[in-house]
């Protein structure tokens, strides 16, 4: 039987007739709905959640429960547990909040350079006594022109120069004869296209920072270095799971479902890319260069490359190069005569992010050492300088980022980002929205505040209300009040349901504390191993630099409090530095030195796997307990 499903989205209505027994997560994945899934739809995170209006069947236990409601659930249902039964409206609009996304960096004064430049030239009209071929005689007139906006001499290069492509060859004659000067568009000593008239004012490259979570694009000007606009998006892969395991996952099923993964990513840069001709009037032909970030799973999944062995020891790439290519083998919607930049990884779990991270730093130009940190998902750290560096990736999980935490969410307006323990409990929320969920600084403000309070003692565990407290230990009556039991299980309350956008309370579970225990220590843990492994005092770090969106939101004496950051650093010391990554590719879009001093970056980085450390596991148990 067919039904018909109305989806209520940002104030648009669309129809569809789907088959009764249809699932929803499934109809709505197929219909390019997003929904949080961070469990990859395998029904453990109960984030799935959507509004359903019309017959669906009772929800079972396990539902309600994920839910946090008994019997009723005020028209909320979880897309992963139900089916299609009869017509229905669900409406999504309550729920696709836009995301908070870090997109600044810090910036770092470098000359404009960049890898694909437009020159206009004059080419001399041929002759019964001057008979070079077209092609030679644009080669001549390339090497001789000067071009001060990219801070050439007069004679370019006595480099060759090579016109390599056949179908730009065919058009070369007409082009020429019609039009004396025209603009030729070059890649390193190779003309790629040829324009009619002069265009060298009509070049503009993009920056792309894939995050697991996150997508950040910055347009730039090539010919005068300025930034012209920034656009950012939600990673459209998030509704096959939270983390990359979970995405590879899927994508071995099957290469439809690789191609899937390799698609979502296209089409949300390409969207962006229209983003760009709607807001500033640049289209995808005015763009010649693309330059790509991200980890390492992200690149492959970029270049619809297999990886599968990504995620199974030893943990195998199937490469770490930096690879130069033509957009339309990527499926980008931007000039074909330019070029995409896909940046170098250094292993299956430190990718191009961290070597960008590393390169907008400075750290690798530094005879002081540095330790810079991007607190995620994997938990990527790297210590050193110009001399030497060690990384290692820490499996963290995705409690930092609001996944497997019962009210976590991302960094979306309405997620409660900052939360204050004085006489009484204050939150903050991104965009000063009713609360619908609690992020990841927030979740640790909330265990750091609940650490100093005596609500959560040494172990982690919180505290029961009807047990005898310490000695001394008085804590406000606010926060007595707050301590409750949820399905025989200890939690505390942050706020009621009264105040907020959700239709239940908003706890921190004794189950939410372990995840962020077992996410910090696993932090903590690998720094302490790098340290070690340097042969360094802690007090040998000159800053330590914390990379990407979480780290530019976390409260630093909250960090130190539950032991996220060990406490023989400094904190004095600690500098958010937003997003590293996105400004290391910005640099990389802007000169081919930058591009070079990346792949220096790649070889001099010494990758530790920590599963191969005797003493990790030792490291990581000291550090699950709070000091």
């Amino acid at each position: 039987m067919i039904h018909t499903v109305k989806v209520h989205n940002k104030g648009n209505v669309y129809t569809y007739k789907v088959e009764r027994g249809k699932n929803l997560l499934e109809f709505l994945r197929e219909n390019l709905f997003h929904v949080s899934t961070p469990c990859g739809g395998k029904g453990t995170c109960g984030k799935c959640r959507v509004k359903v209006e019309g017959y669906m069947k009772e929800a079972s236990e396990k539902e309600q429960k994920l839910l946090n409601v008994t019997g009723e659930t005020n028209g909320y249902r979880l897309a992963c547990y139900n089916t299609v039964e009869a017509d229905i409206d669900i409406y999504l609009d309550d729920l696709n909040k836009e995301a908070s996304i870090v997109i600044e960096g810090i910036e770092n004064g470098i000359e404009l350079s960049p890898l694909i430049r437009k020159k206009s030239i004059r080419v001399k009209t041929p002759d019964i006594n001057y008979q070079k071929p077209d092609s030679e005689r644009i080669i001549e007139a390339a090497k001789f022109v000067s071009n001060s906006a990219y801070n050439s001499a007069d004679k370019i290069s006595s480099q060759p120069y090579h016109i390599d492509s056949l179908d730009l060859l065919r058009g070369i004659p007409e082009i020429i004869r019609e039009d004396n000067p025209f603009t030729i568009i070059e890649h390193e000593y190779h003309i790629t296209g040829i324009e009619k008239g002069n265009t060298e004012d009509r070049i503009y490259g993009v920056a792309v920072d894939i995050g697991t979570t996150t997508i950040a694009a910055y347009l730039y000007n090539l010919k005068t270095g300025d930034r012209v606009d920034v656009q950012s998006a939600l990673n459209p892969q998030g509704k096959y799971g939270a983390d990359v395991l979970s995405r590879i996952e899927y994508t071995n099923s099957s290469k439809d479902n690789r191609l899937e993964m390799h698609s979502l990513i296209i089409d949300c840069i390409n969207g962006i890319i229209g983003n760009f001709e709607e807001n500033n009037g640049v289209s995808g032909n005015d763009i010649y260069l693309m330059v790509f970030a991200g980890n390492t799973t992200m690149m492959h999944f970029l270049m619809n490359l297999p990886a599968r062995y990504l995620a199974v020891s030893p943990f195998i790439p199937v490469t770490t190069e930096m690879h130069k290519v033509n957009p339309s083998k990527l499926g980008i919607n931007i000039n074909n005569s330019g070029l995409a930049v896909v940046l170098p990884c250094v292993s299956a779990y430190i990718g191009a992010d961290t070597i960008a991270a590393v390169l907008s730093s400075n750290m690798n130009n530094s005879d002081e050492t540095f330790l810079l940190i991007d607190i995620g998902t994997n938990g990527e750290i790297v210590l050193g300088n110009k001399h030497w560096m060690y990384s290692c990736s820490t499996a963290a999980g995705p409690a930092f980022e609001g996944a497997n935490i019962q009210y976590g969410v991302g960094g979306i307006k309405g997620a409660i980002d900052k939360i204050c323990f004085t006489d009484k409990l204050k939150y903050h929320t991104i965009g000063s929205e009713k609360a619908l969920g609690i992020c990841g600084s927030g979740i640790v403000d909330a265990v750091a505040g609940m650490l100093d309070k005596g609500i959560i003692d040494e172990t982690g565990r919180i505290i029961d209300k009807t047990e005898d407290m310490p000695e001394g230990f008085s804590p406000a009556k606010d926060y007595i009040d707050r301590l409750v039991q949820v399905d025989g299980m200890n939690a505390f309350l942050i706020a009621k349901k009264e105040e907020i956008a959700i239709n239940s309370d908003i706890i921190i579970t004794q189950k939410d504390v372990r995840e962020l225990q077992n996410a910090k220590a696993a932090i903590a843990a690998g720094i302490k191993i790098l340290i070690k492994q340097a042969d360094i005092y802690p007090s040998d770090i000159k800053k330590v630099y914390l990379a990407g969106g979480f780290g530019n939101y976390i409260n630093i004496s909250s960090a130190f409090m539950i032991g996220l950051l060990p406490s023989d650093l400094d904190p004095q010391k600690v500098v958010s530095i937003g997003n590293a990554a996105g400004a290391g590719a910005v640099q990389g879009l802007l000169s081919k030195y930058s591009l070079n001093e990346m792949e220096l970056i790649k070889n001099k980085i010494k990758y530790i796997e920590l599963s191969s450390m005797a003493d990790f596991v030792d490291e990581y148990v000291n550090c699950m307990f709070f000091e």
